[in-house]
């Protein structure tokens, strides 16, 4: 698998309202990945400690062509205006830190649930 994974920090608006943060997530989740199924799974991390009000958002693609399909998809969607005007929203509750990619290593290694 190829995770797409971008670290977000809460903004002052968020920590204010942490459980309007949580609401909006849950919501934002549904609208924004419903027509992009070349996202296989979705996973978010928040941070404890260190990097505290920090959050990760992982996304799985089978594989690089599944991100390039993302992508493009993403462009499209970016073109409708209800869609892009749901997604700039994000501006009020986080601050994007950085992007990364990363795979699954070619071995079977790991356990859990």
């Amino acid at each position: 698998m190829v995770y797409l994974v971008y670290k977000m920090k809460l903004s002052s608006h968020s920590r204010r309202n942490m459980k309007d943060f949580w609401h909006w997530l849950e919501d934002r989740e549904t609208w924004f990945y419903q027509d992009l199924p070349m996202v296989k799974s979705v996973r978010w991390y928040y941070s404890l400690v260190g990097d505290v009000y920090t959050i990760e958002n992982w996304a799985a693609f089978e594989d690089e062509a599944g991100f390039g399909e993302y992508r493009k998809a993403l462009a499209s969607l970016k073109g409708d205006a209800n869609w892009e005007n749901l997604r700039v929203t994000q501006d009020e509750w986080w601050e994007f830190l950085g992007t990364r990619m990363v795979v699954d290593p070619p071995v079977t290694i790991g356990f859990g649930s």
